[in-house]
């Protein structure tokens, strides 16, 4: 019994890895490693074997289930192990345990992850079992077997995320198991033993009462602490190398052919959504790149499902081409492994990088939610999210007033930011400086979109318009970012391919609002430009002209917050007073909930005590009751700390009492049980009527103290709390 208490100890400590896995293989592999552990830990029990003879068994069992257990993505028809299987055990052994901190969770049954959960069930319910069962109970070292689950939990709870409350649940419950399992022990002192159990429970009601008040936001654990290996460097900015693709070298080259596309839908780069005023770059939030495993889940509940099929040519570099946020990722070909291994991706930016980089003739299959596309038309009834980007460090000159200006009359954040864009689109022109067209200069940094702003007539290309339109709509209050991409062309249909070229490639925008993440395209159609104007002084241009500054209900915003008109549309802050009450309800509800867990073993001590009294009451012979009655007075005066020996007769005993009621139960329990007279109900009611006084008059000179102390005694069941907790080492 103590052995599958502290096994169940081991079981119940990995859970705090479930978030991290999310698949049925977890329970597969936990349990499977407990099984194996505790088989071969209670075998080597039985047959005495040597340390060396258990670890050998044990390294078998590991190399002959680990591969269907631990890595089933490599097992033969899914049970047998395969020679690529066993290397993946061999060397999870030392690499997946910051490979699992470094992949993206859910990482489900990807390649070896599974090895950490397999080998902490598997060695953790081994050295459990064994050291519960063959250590000698009379030595201190036996106590030892205690902190093997509390080494898993630690272990668990360090390899898992950064945000859960199932941790302190888990902690509670392994401590009360420890507990158990001490109370089933024979060695020790009492009193130690009673200090660790009260440290243990006031442990867990003030580390659930601090869990409770305090959000756990950033928790520090490996995957926290650990630096990710994926590191932004020359390539943060593809939107920079825009004109290289449209008028360079690859203008007219083959980057890469997809299937799956329809026309309109997009295939995606990079999402850039840090301004420097230098550049747009992949930073912020968007830098948070971590190793996929395969597939995760989608937490976008709008847009449309694309499944693509991705063959690389001419597109070489870290970034690859996606189809909105990623749901599956899976690379084919001669060095899909590696491709896999190397590939890493930021969720918040919904953008992919392979940190070996693309080359010509690497191919992959993807599944991705599109973020749906709204027209500018439709931004009127729009409302800004809460998305999290980081404010542009630059405002260019000149946006301020192009917004105020365009957007002037207007009341609503999603008003304003389609009359400024619709300005954008009306008065900008597309030219991205070749040979044969308008000049126009390359980059997108502020003095750059500052010049658009200022030139009559506004001439750009891709590269300057979505810039000026994600910091438009940022300064309307709308999170935005700028992505570079393709987007299928008119007439594409899922069943052909679509080849793109460097010329074919584009940027939109994506903005957030309460209804998710909506792309749109700020670029104006192509369309002949007229000749520039000159700049008269006395003409309006941007920015020369002065503008009536902003008024006061139309503030200029230089960071994600939605300017007052829609303030209406925002939730309403709870009030602080009401948060605080609830934080001390919530505290004291939890707290009594752990407490009365924890005295859960006292409770179920008078639970057991009234059903014993019960069974005895309730006896069907009249004599039994009788007898009955006089044992409740024997266990009593046990519990109360009476020193009786098995010699002694019931008047002997009832002696010790000095009480008259226990004298006229001892006899009548003696006539009952050596008479043959008939029993009469009345006798039956006088005696317990009897029990009862001489119960009461027990407790009469007792503090209330030495009361609970009767009440909770198990001594009357033939234990003692001195022998629950022997296996606590002495005090030297």
């Amino acid at each position: 019994m103590r052995a599958i208490l502290l096994s169940l100890a081991v079981v119940v400590s990995l859970v705090p890895l479930w978030p991290v896995y999310q698949d049925p293989y977890f329970f597969i592999a936990l349990a499977g490693g407990a099984l194996l552990g505790g088989v071969i830990a209670l075998w080597s029990a039985r047959r005495s074997w040597s340390v060396l003879r258990t670890v050998l068994t044990a390294v078998a069992a590991y190399l002959l289930f680990g591969v269907p257990l631990a890595v089933p993505s490599e097992a033969i028809l899914g049970f047998l192990p395969s020679v690529q299987g066993e290397l993946s055990l061999l060397t999870g052994i030392m690499l997946s345990w910051k490979q699992l901190v470094t992949v993206m969770p859910p990482v489900g049954a990807y390649e070896a992850l599974l090895v950490p959960v397999f080998l902490l069930s598997l060695l953790g319910v081994l050295l459990a079992v064994s050291l519960s069962l063959r250590i000698n109970r009379q030595k201190g070292i036996a106590s030892s077997a205690a902190l093997v689950p509390v080494i898993t939990l630690g272990t668990a709870i360090w390899l898992g995320p950064s945000r859960s409350f199932a941790s302190i649940v888990v902690t509670v419950g392994v401590f009360v198991l420890i507990a158990l399992w001490f109370a089933l022990s024979r060695v020790g002192s009492a009193s130690l033993g009673m200090r660790a159990l009260g440290i243990v429970a006031l442990s867990s009601v003030v580390a659930s009462a601090v869990v409770l008040v305090t959000p756990i936001t950033d928790r520090s654990v490996w995957r926290t602490e650990i630096d990710q290996p994926f590191v932004l460097q020359d390539d943060t900015s593809p939107l920079s190398e825009y004109r290289s693709y449209v008028t360079g070298d690859l203008a007219n080259e083959d980057l890469l052919t997809v299937a799956g596309l329809s026309s309109g839908q997009h295939v995606s780069l990079a999402t850039l959504d840090n301004y420097t005023g230098v550049l747009y770059s992949v930073g912020g939030v968007a830098a948070d790149f971590t190793k996929l495993p395969g597939s995760i889940p989608l937490t976008g509940s709008a847009g449309e499902s694309i499944t693509a099929d991705v063959t690389i040519s001419g597109l070489t570099g870290a970034w690859v081409p996606l189809a909105g946020e990623l749901g599956s990722l899976r690379f084919t070909g001669s060095g899909a492994r590696a491709l896999t291994d190397a590939f890493y991706y930021s969720r918040p930016a919904a953008t992919g990088a392979v940190i070996t980089g693309l080359a010509s003739g690497d191919s992959y299959r993807t599944t991705g939610l599109a973020a749906p596309e709204v027209s500018l038309d439709a931004l009127s009834s729009l409302a800004p999210g809460d998305a999290i980007v980081p404010a542009p460090a630059v405002i260019p000159n000149g946006l301020d007033a192009f917004v105020s200006v365009t957007s002037k009359g207007k009341t609503s954040a999603g008003e304003r930011l389609q009359a400024s864009l619709q300005a954008l689109t009306f008065e900008g022109y597309i030219s991205h400086g070749g040979p044969d067209e308008v000049p126009s200069a390359s980059g997108h940094g502020a003095n750059r979109i500052a010049a658009l702003f200022a030139a009559t007539p506004m001439v750009g290309d891709a590269e300057q318009y979505s810039a000026a339109a994600a910091l438009i709509a940022t300064q309307l209050g709308f999170p935005s970012r700028v992505v570079m991409g393709f987007t299928a062309p008119e007439g594409a249909d899922p069943a052909t391919q679509v080849t793109f070229t460097g010329a074919d490639m584009t940027a939109w925008i994506e903005i957030s609002t309460t209804e998710g993440w909506v792309a749109l395209n700020p670029i104006p159609v192509e369309r002949p430009i007229p000749e520039e104007q000159p700049q008269d002084p006395t003409e309006v241009a941007f920015p020369q002209t002065a503008v009536d500054p902003p008024a006061q209900n139309e503030p200029q915003l230089n960071d994600n917050s939605a300017p007052e008109a829609a303030d209406e549309e925002q939730p309403q802050p709870v009030d602080p007073v009401l948060q605080a009450i609830l934080a001390v309800v919530t505290v004291v509800g939890w707290t009594l909930l752990w407490l009365g867990l924890l005295a859960s073993p006292l409770l179920a001590i008078v639970i057991a005590k009234r059903r014993r009294r019960a069974a005895r009451l309730n006896a069907t012979d009249a004599r039994e009751r009788i007898t009955g009655a006089w044992s409740e007075i024997h266990d009593a005066l046990i519990d109360h700390g009476a020193l009786m020996t098995a010699s002694n007769t019931r008047l002997e005993v009832a002696a010790l009492t000095e009480l008259p009621a226990a004298t006229a139960v001892a006899v009548l329990a003696d006539t009952a049980q050596y008479s043959s007279d008939s029993i009469s109900e009345a006798e039956v009611t006088r005696a317990w009527s009897e029990a009862e006084k001489v119960i009461t008059g027990l407790d009469a000179q007792l503090t209330r103290w030495q009361k609970i102390r009767a009440r909770i005694s198990v001594k009357s069941f033939g234990l003692s709390w001195a022998r629950l907790t022997e296996l606590l080492p002495k005090r030297r």
